[in-house]
């Protein structure tokens, strides 16, 4: 296989683009919704916002470069080879590794994005890439054990799509569990009992 310039100039393209644009469509979806689901800002009224360290995205953002600059890497060494058969080596390497820096960036802007946000009568939730939804604690019907090694609780409530995952690492982990043990007793109690069999 004869690796060619525009092929090597559409994957490195693509690996620009793609970050790019799934960014450029969360920023656009945040701007049309509350000021309180901006990243950075806290909430007017609200108790406590429950979000990743600022170290998670950062690290994440930080692995997305670095492979984004090794695939482009990689390509330009295919590149340089073109007229060699072995030259498709290097190409499909470095796409992989640039397609596993885009994965790394949409994670890192997704982790940054994630909240919870604490108010006496709702939670006001955050997804890493869907619209922000109010959840009330009478919604709230079940909670349970992450399953991952940090800990935390997952939590599912009625009229939200999905599942709400929060992490023990997270900022004002303690917070929300005060708040659930408070105003969703019910639900609660069922979690601690089944996290000290």
């Amino acid at each position: 296989m004869n690796t060619t310039i525009p092929s090597v100039a559409i994957a490195m393209a693509a690996m620009v683009a793609i970050p790019a644009a799934v960014t450029a469509l969360v920023h656009r979806g945040d701007r049309r919704r509350p000021p309180s689901t901006l990243v950075g800002d806290e909430a007017p009224g609200a108790l406590f916002t429950v979000r990743a360290r600022r170290w998670h995205p950062v690290l994440l953002r930080v692995f997305g470069i670095v492979f984004l600059v090794l695939g482009a890497l990689l390509m330009l060494l295919s590149l340089a080879m073109s007229g060699d058969p072995e030259a498709a080596g290097p190409l499909l390497f470095g796409t992989a590794v640039g397609l596993f820096g885009v994965l790394f960036l949409l994670l890192g802007n997704g982790i940054a994005r994630r909240r919870i946000e604490g108010h006496d009568d709702r939670l006001v939730v955050t997804p890493m890439f869907r619209a922000t939804q109010e959840v009330g604690p009478g919604a709230i019907s079940r909670i349970r054990p992450t399953t991952n090694r940090f800990g935390g609780l997952d939590m599912q409530a009625k009229g939200y799509p999905g599942t709400i995952t929060v992490l023990a690492t997270d900022a004002a982990y303690p917070y929300l569990c005060a708040w659930l043990d408070l105003r969703a007793p019910g639900p609660w109690g069922e979690f601690v009992r089944s996290t000290t069999r």
